[in-house]
């Protein structure tokens, strides 16, 4: 079974089921259109979940948003568990995570409105897209390119707040096709095998081409953000 808000992939045609739709924002809101047309009140958990998912992908309704989007947002908001919620946006982090945060500031370097950060191993494979979340709101930053090693592949998150490209344009066009790559107008990510290949050459070529994409002047290796 796949239920997806990203682009259509041709794996996704062995699947038994199907229910993808890349011009909506949120996954979640697929899956809470199938409770409302089976006429099916979701229980609490359920619906905070829901809400969650929708809150966190769009930025509370502010990015890559359709109206169904805030429809299901609007109509889970009266049902979710307002306690539990809260627990889960300010919940506790190891201290892994400033590790990684410090980490992250130090590797940033910026390119006339792009931030490019090499954060070598991730902890885990959504660290690239936080971090990429939390350099995008660096005053005249246009451009986030997040990336990091994780289990034999090289992770890349794309964030943007340019309305003249998007970002899944700019991913697909760094991956180049050596691994997957796909996303929505403001948000990207994908990933590329390296096996034997060097990691930091792999992350010198794509910063290259992300370069040339947006028509910055390669010269240089950028200037640190600290």
């Amino acid at each position: 079974m796949v239920i997806d808000h990203h682009a259509w992939c041709k794996e996704t045609a062995t699947a038994s089921f199907s229910d993808v739709r890349p011009r909506l924002g949120a996954t979640s809101t697929i899956l809470t259109q199938h409770l409302q047309v089976a006429d099916v009140e979701p229980p609490l958990s359920l619906a905070t979940a829901l809400f969650y998912g929708i809150k966190t992908i769009t930025m509370g309704l502010s990015r890559d948003t359709s109206p169904a989007d805030a429809a299901a947002y609007s109509y889970l908001q009266p049902r979710i568990d307002v306690a539990a919620l809260a627990k889960i946006e300010h919940a506790q982090v190891p201290a892994d995570y400033f590790r990684s945060l410090d980490a992250t500031l130090r590797a940033a370097r910026m390119y006339n409105g792009l931030i490019i950060a090499y954060l070598t191993a991730l902890s885990y494979p959504d660290l690239a897209a936080e971090m990429a979340d939390v350099l995008l709101r660096l005053e005249k930053a246009q451009w986030v390119i997040c990336m990091g090693l994780y289990q034999g592949a090289l992770i890349l998150s794309v964030r943007t707040g340019s309305q003249e490209h998007t970002a899944e344009k700019l991913v697909q066009a760094i991956v180049a096709g050596e691994g997957s790559a796909g996303g929505h107008g403001t948000i990207a990510g994908g990933q590329i095998p390296l096996g034997r290949r060097g990691a930091e050459q792999k992350v010198l070529l794509i910063s290259q081409r992300a370069l040339q994409h947006l028509g910055i002047p390669l010269e240089g290796t950028g200037e640190p953000l600290i």
